[in-house]
């Protein structure tokens, strides 16, 4: 859904966070990578996951329903009408976001910090961020594992990965529902970025954009 938001900043330059969460796991690697290079393919296809290209560097990932993705898409300086924040400046606002993130872990109870595009726990990664240009837009791509499955991951890897991760579910000191996340990352997001943030769905054009990006995601996949 953030690279269709993304298309279409080259017609409308309003800024939007997406949250979602995967009801389809999926395995995903980064842009300086090749699939093949780093999954096991025919293993891949037998556990049914299919494999993603994300848009910046970065390595291995799963993704399933117990990660709560978080997609900044913004208008670069180009395109900006004019406004009191500078979302072209994309190093300045990511650290506003991570601000946020990390405030709004220390209200879950976790003490976490961000090092290396990493949220981590005690040297446990909890979560991560990366972010860049993409179309006429500047994306910041984070998640906050509410649990991790790191078998998953390991037995479709050509060269298993041994780091240590956590996630939000083990680290909380009381229950927490992907909801109350959501709303709480929003309130500290607002409150970095000092404006309020209007509640919204997916626009017809941007589902279909999504749409068209996933099919021809998976097209390139099986050319490989």
């Amino acid at each position: 859904m953030h690279r269709a938001t993304a298309e279409l900043f080259a017609k409308e330059n309003r800024e939007a966070v997406i949250f979602a969460q995967s009801l389809q796991p999926y395995l995903s690697h980064g842009v300086d990578q090749t699939a093949s290079e780093i999954f096991d393919l025919a293993v891949c296809d037998r556990l049914h996951l299919p494999v993603i290209q994300r848009l910046f560097p970065g390595g291995a990932e799963y993704c399933d329903v117990n990660q709560m993705l978080f997609q900044w898409v913004m208008p670069t300086v180009e395109t900006l009408h004019p406004s009191p924040l500078r979302y072209g400046d994309l190093r300045a606002t990511s650290l506003q976001i991570v601000n946020a993130v990390l405030a709004a872990l220390r209200e879950f109870g976790i003490a976490a910090e961000f090092d290396s595009m990493q949220f981590k726990v005690r040297g446990a990664r909890i979560g991560t961020l990366a972010g860049g240009q993409h179309e006429s837009a500047s994306l910041l791509l984070g998640c906050i594992y509410l649990s991790y499955d790191t078998d998953s991951l390991n037995q479709t890897l050509r060269e298993p990965i041994h780091e240590s991760t956590t996630s939000l579910w083990a680290e909380a000191s009381r229950p927490l529902a992907p909801e109350m996340i959501q709303d709480t990352l929003l309130t500290h997001f607002a409150r970095e970025l000092k404006r309020p943030i209007e509640r919204d769905t997916p626009r017809i054009e941007e589902t279909r954009a999504a749409k068209r990006i996933e099919q021809t995601m998976l097209r390139v996949l099986e050319s490989e």
